[in-house]
């Protein structure tokens, strides 16, 4: 329950941080893309308050050679995967400032 409230507090800090008027802009890709190819800038709606991360999970046989995929995008709610879960298909990473989503 303090994790959510924690959460909560850091996006309405974010949100408060904009400042009228400043474009808010977050890397977007919307298919997966490898993640050192997912650099696309978008200008992201007034009702965006964060930029989101999905890892997404690639099921592989050894050798291991592909490149993890993200979809990336702006988000105006944003619930990050708890980075303590195991197995989860998809992990969901969220940041709060212009162009926080490059990694």
């Amino acid at each position: 329950m303090a994790r959510c409230g924690a959460a909560l507090l850091l996006l309405l800090l974010a949100a408060a941080s904009l400042r009228t008027g400043e474009a808010f802009r977050c890397f977007t890709c919307e298919l997966p893309t490898p993640v050192s190819l997912c650099k696309n800038i978008s200008v992201c709606k007034p009702e965006d308050t964060a930029c989101k991360t999905t890892l997404l999970q690639i099921e592989s046989e050894y050798p291991f050679h592909q490149s993890p995929m993200v979809t990336r995008s702006c988000s105006s709610s944003c619930i990050a995967t708890d980075p303590d879960s195991i197995g989860a298909a998809h992990l969901v990473f969220c940041c709060f400032h212009d162009l926080c989503n490059s990694v």
